[in-house]
């Protein structure tokens, strides 16, 4: 058997691990960063797993509804032609929380740690989520027998080496500063920011199927990328309900300099995210006192992530404040739609009457 990992480490101690033959029967993989966690299992699936033999040898569980004696049968079976079976149970709720989860309790979490303790060597089960509680039983023991792997963010350098690769790769050129700029243009680096490298690549992408030249320049940034809306427009409504509102105009100005009419999708994001922010304060407030961000999710269908940010900014505000910038954004944008105010002075307007 493959010696154990006890520690928690990245997708570059993955990437050597899985090089040298090292890796567990059992991996444990969480942490924001989805897309490493989806490369890790591609290379898995590609090194253990036959071409012909994906219908059979893979298998990829709902983490959302897989029972405990569903993702233990499953991985008792033998691979039919590759080397070994790989059964990933994907975006696994259980590792964050069990509650009303069918199946998961004593009995439930047992049965998948005896399995652990004992597994089959012909299969690679692989437990993934973005989040998970350490505190329980569950993580607790997949940790003594599994082998752990943190993805986190990318520190710059590492998002810098992403980036140039697939620069590269295609034939293009972007010098250091331009590099630095589209870095920092994208929020990535922001404690705060959803933006992950899915949007990142997604963006690298796109900057080089539509520059004109084999050279990214900041124009091309500042034309062509939108960097993390949702946490630009957090920093706007906070600037605009706090007492630096220098600081809002300065964040508005940089966001309109290359269009001035981009002043119509900003007010309507403006107050969505103020209309998601009062709708979570009436969750918790209400009398079925809905207080999760899970709880929320499974009833307004929005993304558990997206909920969970705007806990946290609601939280700074009063329902009647909330109520007040909300009727200010909407008379900014009606001023806006009806030629009565140009696109700037109408938030300007608003922000200063806030």
């Amino acid at each position: 058997m493959s010696p154990k990992k006890k520690e928690e480490r990245g997708f570059r101690d993955f990437t050597v691990d899985n090089k040298k033959g090292l890796l567990n029967n059992s991996l444990l993989l969480f942490g924001v960063e989805e897309y490493l966690i989806n490369w890790s299992v591609a290379e898995i699936k590609k090194k253990y797993i036959n071409d012909t033999a994906l219908a059979v040898d893979y298998l990829v569980l709902d983490g959302d509804t897989a029972t405990p004696s569903e993702i233990v049968s499953s991985c008792q079976i033998f691979p039919m032609i590759s080397e070994k079976r790989v059964v990933w149970i994907k975006n696994f709720r259980a590792l964050k929380s069990t509650s009303g989860l069918a199946g998961y309790g004593e009995d439930g979490i047992e049965a998948i740690v005896s399995y652990l303790k004992n597994p089959n060597e012909n299969t690679i089960v692989i437990f993934s989520n973005s989040e998970i509680d350490r505190r329980s039983k569950l993580v607790k023991n997949l940790k003594k027998v599994s082998g752990a792997y943190e993805y986190g963010t990318l520190t710059e350098s590492e998002l810098i080496s992403f980036a140039a690769k697939r620069f590269k790769e295609a034939k293009i050129s972007i010098d250091r500063a331009v590099m630095s700029e589209l870095i920092h243009h994208t929020g990535y680096l922001n404690q705060e920011s959803e933006y992950r490298l899915y949007n990142f690549e997604n963006d690298i992408n796109k900057l080089i199927a539509y520059s004109e030249k084999s050279v990214i320049t900041k124009v091309d940034i500042d034309t062509l990328i939108q960097g993390d809306g949702d946490t630009f427009i957090f920093s706007l409504i906070d600037g605009i309900s706090g007492n630096d509102k220098t600081v809002a105009l300065e964040i508005l100005y940089n966001r309109m300099k290359d269009d001035p009419y981009g002043a119509v999708p900003i007010a309507l994001a403006i107050a969505a995210q103020i209309e998601l922010m009062l709708e979570i304060k009436e969750f918790i407030q209400g009398d079925e006192g809905i207080c999760s961000a899970y709880a929320i999710s499974q009833y307004t269908k929005i993304h558990r992530f997206r909920i969970e940010k705007g806990m946290k900014y609601a939280s700074r505000y009063s329902m009647e404040k909330l109520r007040d910038m909300l009727k200010g954004i909407y008379e900014a944008y009606s001023n806006i739609i009806t030629g009565i105010l140009s696109p700037q002075t109408a938030l300007e307007i608003f922000i200063a009457k806030i």
